[in-house]
């Protein structure tokens, strides 16, 4: 959503370039997202990409962080609807997004070229914001997981839909998460 003041030719360039930045990654990898080609691919100037995106790394930055705040969904302060909902939010994205394939390519690329590893340390913290801020969320009894590694709680409620996503045609169902959820929450909740 733009801001009141922000001229839409900006916003229209911005979507339309960090759009292109995606389908050129997931279609020719990465290699291909150079400046010369996203301007290529989106009908910009290269100029236009430099002014808004000094470097590669800044324009798939950009590009990955859009996609993650589209899949977050807004907390409402129970704890187990809003596991459930941002986990929901999660599949929906892997299901009817490129944002699976761009997580797998970013770790992938992360392990083998330094310079991706602080995109993919971005991505990370950025695409579980909201799912740490619910399980950091305090209470009367403090903290809803006390004792357990944030880390580890992450990987926990997000590990059985990465797992579909990569190795089954099977997607999972809200229903499905709300198994997860629930298992989780039964284990380590207060």
């Amino acid at each position: 959503m733009a801001d009141i003041g922000v001229d839409p030719r900006v916003v229209r360039t911005r979507e339309a370039v960090l759009g292109a930045a995606r389908d050129v990654l997931l279609e020719e990898g990465w290699e291909k997202v150079t400046v010369a080609r996203v301007a290529e691919r989106s009908g910009y100037g290269r100029a236009t990409l430099y002014r808004h995106w000094p470097d590669r790394l800044d324009l798939l930055r950009d590009a990955i962080a859009e996609q993650t705040r589209l899949t977050h969904s807004i907390p409402e302060g129970d704890v187990r609807i809003d596991l459930v909902a941002e986990l929901d939010a999660f599949r929906r994205a892997l299901d009817t997004t490129s944002l699976g394939h761009m997580v797998i390519a970013i770790a992938n690329q992360s392990r083998t070229d330094p310079s991706f590893r602080e995109l993919h340390d971005t991505m990370r913290v950025e695409g579980t914001s909201v799912l740490r801020s619910i399980l950091e969320r305090s209470g009367p009894a403090g903290p809803v997981v006390p004792d357990l590694d944030p880390d580890l709680a992450v990987s926990m409620l997000i590990g059985p839909l990465l797992y579909r996503h990569l190795f089954d045609d099977d997607r999972l169902t809200t229903a499905d998460i709300e198994v997860v959820v629930d298992s989780f929450l039964a284990t380590h909740c207060r």
